[in-house]
């Protein structure tokens, strides 16, 4: 059964309050940067493409789930995502400017987080960003918002939990970048330094 199939059609509306501030950052990044062409990987709902297309700005989404992309093709500014696996893209090589991603890593087994990774990169432009937002556990993080966090992925339950627990035990974001030529431009925080997103750029070679 998949993951989002009920799920799906509230996702936006229980997390509106605890993401909202990271949309609206990526946001600003984005109109700073003057991305041209923009990729969302496990794009969900396309709830960040709906709002960039709404200030002026048009991307494209992909991820596996059908029910989030039912979701997605939905309201008044619908999201251009295609159902397609992040561990394997179609796109050619340095196809764009921006390819971002937010709370997908975390739910993947290690393996097939940094396959994804290795996937974003690729299809990043020289010299373009990647974006990343997902959780960062450390001794900054506020002991009521690693309780939080921890609580909402022991709901989601099952794999999923699992494979969060793994990524945490694994040393998070900094584990599944090791090794990339990348450069970090940006960073903030969110959650109480329970969440970071991550602003990226791919080396010239």
């Amino acid at each position: 059964m998949e993951a989002y199939r009920y799920s799906a059609r509230f996702y936006d509306g229980i997390l509106f309050p605890f993401i909202r501030p990271i949309r609206n950052k990526v946001i600003e990044l984005v109109k700073r940067y003057r991305y041209r062409s923009i990729l969302d990987v496990c794009c969900g709902t396309g709830d960040q493409l709906k709002l960039l297309k709404q200030h002026g700005f048009e991307g494209v989404g992909i991820d596996i789930s059908d029910a989030m992309l039912s979701v997605a093709g939905k309201g008044a500014h619908k999201a251009d995502c295609i159902h397609q696996d992040a561990a394997q893209m179609h796109y050619k090589d340095a196809s764009f400017d921006l390819v971002m991603t937010a709370f997908a890593l975390h739910e993947k087994e290690h393996d097939t987080a940094r396959r994804i990774v290795e996937e974003m990169v690729r299809v990043t432009a020289e010299g373009g960003d990647m974006l990343i937002v997902d959780y960062e556990l450390s001794e900054k993080t506020s002991p009521l918002s690693n309780m939080f966090i921890y609580f909402i992925e022991w709901v989601a339950g099952g794999e999923h939990y699992r494979n969060f627990r793994s990524y945490i035990k694994k040393g998070g974001l900094p584990a599944l970048l090791s090794g990339i030529a990348l450069t970090e431009i940006e960073r903030h925080y969110f959650a109480r330094h329970g969440i970071v997103l991550l602003l990226l750029r791919r080396n010239k070679i």
